[in-house]
């Protein structure tokens, strides 16, 4: 089992860097990052002691970035008609799909690894919160081990990667983009204490909001394990379901 998971995990990684796509999304995303932070974020106006101007944008950046990661993921296996060899190997179907799951959250690791240095710069420039930075990096990893989980799933029901690419964005943007707060005004004489929570408790921007400001609970982590775990029971369905 061990075997196969490695197998197929050194080959999605290094497929990245093969095709090129990974110097392409790599660079997008180091510009974007560090655009984001210093054009938009405020990076030198406001008090960047938990370097919050690069962190608040995060989200938005890594909704249109990561499906290029995990487009390729099962889409290039039924294009390349390779998956049939896959599906008829004495392979657990998990497996694969753990394998394939973990080389994307490694390269979305690579991606975070490298705005690294503008921790390192900024610590010389100002007395930084590193505790809440390390927390920060903490909820961008969470976040891309979720959109990563999500965007497999999309391409293990698509052949066509430009597709499977569209239609991640739009999953990716309305996870990280749902506000169910509405409800509890419009239903404000029916709602207490526990039902606003349950449903703040719903909202992707509450959860990140926390794991960067340094308050990181058992909540929010289970938000995210609520979103990846399903996530990928799909994608294993989505093979079984190929498969017959």
């Amino acid at each position: 089992m061990f075997q196969s998971f490695k197998a197929i995990f050194y080959k999605d990684f290094a497929a990245f860097f093969r095709s090129g796509n990974a110097y392409i999304i790599l660079g997008i995303y180091a510009v974007l990052s560090f655009a984001s932070a210093f054009y938009f974020g405020g990076y030198f106006s406001l008090d960047n002691t938990s370097l919050i101007s690069f962190f608040y944008f995060q989200p938005d950046i890594l909704t249109v970035l990561l499906p290029a990661v995990t487009m390729r993921s099962w889409a290039d296996e039924y294009r390349l008609g390779t998956i049939e060899y896959l599906l008829t190997q004495p392979i657990n179907y998990a497996v694969a799909v753990w394998a394939k799951y973990c080389a994307t959250c490694l390269f979305g690791l690579l991606m975070l690894a490298m705005t690294l240095p503008l921790w390192l710069t900024s610590s010389f420039l100002i007395n930084l919160d590193n505790l809440n930075i390390f927390s920060a990096y903490l909820a961008c990893f969470l976040t891309v081990c979720t959109f990563c989980a999500l965007g497999c799933a999309v391409s293990a029901f698509n052949k066509n990667t430009v597709i499977a690419y569209i239609i991640t964005i739009f999953v990716l943007w309305g996870v990280y983009s749902i506000n169910l707060d509405f409800l509890l005004t419009s239903t404000q004489q029916f709602s207490d204490e526990v039902f606003a929570k349950v449903i703040r408790s719903l909202n992707f921007s509450k959860h990140y909001q926390d794991v960067i400001s340094g308050q990181i609970g058992l909540d929010n982590l289970i938000y995210f394990l609520t979103l990846i775990f399903p996530a990928l029971w799909v994608n294993v369905v989505a093979l079984d379901y190929k498969k017959q």
